[in-house]
């Protein structure tokens, strides 16, 4: 194993002459092996630490935490619920490919254009209660770069399905350039058309704390 290789050779001076000279199988030896592997191990756990906080902040949910460290989401939000103290706002991001889709319904969704597209990209949606309560605009990006944004009503989300939500948009339309330029020198907004907004595995939507 290559950690036990490594432990091995920066033990060897660690441990003294003396244990080296009994071999490895020495208590001396084993320990100073094992005070390596400790100091590896509270190495990885910062890195793990500071690399979940940072994803976090840049719109992971504690979900996708737990599936990539295989630990429960209870254990995840647990552990790091306190990443977004101070991250007031949420934005609802819809994140995918310019492609269109059969739903198994005789219906379409994705990037199907027209008048539809509206309702392509306001429903349904796996949305928590806190996202929808806070959350004031949704940004759509197509192939990692934002595309549009709506505005969103409030008191207009609708369970379409149990855990799945809608909204509508006020004034049923997107956002104009001058609404957008506002909301983002507000500090309300956190994208705008043409910033990067990266697909998400296994899934369109992401919450985008900020």
């Amino acid at each position: 194993m290559e950690l036990d290789t490594i432990s091995r050779k920066y033990a060897r001076p660690a441990a003294g002459d003396d244990a080296h000279a009994a071999g490895d199988g020495s208590a001396d030896a084993i320990l100073a092996r094992a005070m390596v592997m400790e100091a590896v191990r509270r190495q990885a756990e910062d890195s793990v630490h500071s690399n979940v906080v940072k994803a976090l902040r840049q719109g992971a949910d504690h979900g996708e935490v737990a599936q990539a460290l295989g630990i429960t989401r209870q254990a995840a939000e647990k552990r790091w619920g306190y990443a977004r103290l101070g991250m007031k706002r949420v934005a609802v991001v819809i994140a995918r490919r310019a492609r269109v889709r059969d739903d198994g319904q005789g219906g379409s969704y994705g990037e199907v254009g027209g008048p539809d597209q509206y309702d392509s990209d306001r429903r349904q949606w796996r949305i928590g209660s806190k996202v929808r309560e806070l959350a004031r605009y949704e940004i759509v990006g197509v192939d990692g770069t934002v595309e549009r944004v709506y505005p969103i009503d409030p008191d207009s989300w609708n369970e379409v399905s149990p855990g799945y939500w809608e909204f509508r948009a006020i004034g049923d339309r997107e956002c104009t350039d001058a609404e957008i330029a506002a909301a983002y020198a507000a500090g309300e907004l956190p994208l705008r058309p043409g910033d990067a907004c990266p697909t998400r595995v296994g899934g369109a939507y992401r919450p985008h704390w900020f």
